[in-house]
């Protein structure tokens, strides 16, 4: 154990998730103004960033049996030292095809250290505090996310992005000196099947097909992802475009949805009771996307702003449950698999949403676009609570995996856990 929720290694892993969401923006931002300094193209800005995004999604399955089947603050050492390596390489090159490769694997990299942070943390603060551990952990990714472009933009402006890729490749060194630092350990366990690595790479998946809770939330967080994310292009001509408001709009209109996840990750989400993580993740869905149709349909600059903050609340909320829902239903031998899955999702709506929400506002602009990301993001949350609503007692109790068969039985709440189900 690592000492609870104050405990020294739990603050490590708190620092290292805001470091590389910092990084991550920092590098995200360099790249963007490098890339398009080199090449004066659209084209080439767009096959960035779904370079990036391909190494997350393609390599999640790999990156999460790496996670389960070596010991996992090593395998965070290596993947956040490799990153800074490939960061270096960043801030020197000027071919555009080895920035494209060289941002894949950054990506690929984020795909290991990503779920080994998160399997670290029920070994940190314990299994009963993981919803509260998650909802500190999101607070520190979410202050990462503020401070990156504010610091990517100073030193582009100043330095320039050479300089801010070097100092990502500096944050990378200092999470792997914080990886490395840390006394808790997660030790490998034997390999569940015989199937061979194939088999086991898609041991998460499988898991994932088997639990109908997981199912639920898999689909509905997708589904969620694929229209919420929506925003992230809209928003900028919605501020232009419909609120009238430029640049400064769309400064406040971000603002208000990173300070709402704030307080939706740590004034609600921290409080959040194990048995209603699911209704919790489908409320933070239905809040997340009437804010932002409630933004749409009344584009009044200061209803706008109040709104999305709403919306953040929502979506801090949404966040810290999915997470902690993986916890509480996933056996610790498949976590790094699970926690891989989920990135791979979330990335690959990510995705599909980046593509989907440019077409639509090439079409019919912002705020059509605003208005379709959440109205869908309300339907997928209200078809959550249903189905939900309709899975029977059984299914919804916490599963107890036996390593030896893989099989899923479930806890009868009723009656005194055998010695094996603890």
């Amino acid at each position: 154990m690592g000492g609870g929720i104050r405990g020294r290694d739990f603050r490590l892993l708190v620092a290292s998730t805001g470091l590389s969401a910092l990084g991550d923006e920092l590098a995200l931002i360099a790249l963007t103004i490098k890339v398009a300094n080199l090449t004066d193209s659209g084209l080439a800005v767009a096959a960035l960033l779904v370079a990036g995004l391909l190494g997350l999604v393609l390599f999640a399955p790999v990156a999460g049996l790496l996670v389960d089947r070596y010991e996992t603050t090593e395998t965070l050492a290596v993947s956040v030292l490799v990153q800074a390596g490939l960061a270096v390489g960043l801030a020197y090159t000027t071919s555009l095809p080895l920035i494209l490769v060289l941002t894949f694997l950054l990506g690929a990299g984020a795909a290991v250290s990503s779920p080994a942070v998160y399997t670290l943390v029920p070994v940190a603060v314990g299994e009963e505090r993981i919803t509260e551990a998650n909802a500190y952990l999101e607070t520190g990714r979410y202050v990462g996310m503020v401070a990156g472009p504010a610091l990517a933009g100073i030193l582009a402006a100043g330095p320039g992005a050479r300089v801010a890729l070097l100092v990502d490749a500096l944050t990378f060194l200092a999470i792997g000196m914080a990886a490395m630092a840390l006394r808790i350990r997660r030790h490998p366990q034997p390999a569940e099947t015989a199937a061979g690595r194939g088999g086991e790479m898609r041991a998460g998946f499988s898991f994932i097909a088997r639990d109908r809770v997981l199912l639920l939330a898999f689909t509905a967080v997708g589904t969620v992802i694929l229209f919420a994310a929506m925003d992230n292009v809209a928003e900028v001509f919605f501020a232009r475009q419909a609120l009238d408001a430029g640049d400064w709009g769309f400064g406040l209109l971000a603002s208000g949805w990173l300070l709402g996840m704030v307080g939706g990750a740590v004034v609600i989400g921290r409080t959040l009771p194990t048995e209603r993580l699911v209704p919790s993740l489908m409320a933070g869905a239905v809040m997340t996307g009437i804010a932002v149709t409630a933004a749409a349909v009344y584009p009044v600059v200061w209803f706008a702003v109040a709104m999305f903050v709403v919306g953040g609340i929502g979506n801090g909320v949404f966040t810290v449950a999915a997470r902690s829902l993986l916890v509480h239903r996933t056996p610790d031998r498949l976590r790094g698999r699970v926690f891989a899955a989920y990135g791979g999702l979330a990335n690959g709506m990510l995705l599909a949403a980046t593509a989907v929400a440019g077409a639509l506002v090439v079409a019919v602009g912002g705020r059509v676009a605003l208005l379709v990301g959440g109205i869908g993001t309300v339907v997928a949350g209200v078809a959550g609570f249903l189905w939900y609503a309709a899975l029977p007692a059984d299914a919804k109790r916490a599963p107890v995996v036996l390593p030896e068969s893989g099989e899923i039985t479930v806890i009868d709440e009723s009656e005194p856990a055998s010695p094996t189900e603890a």
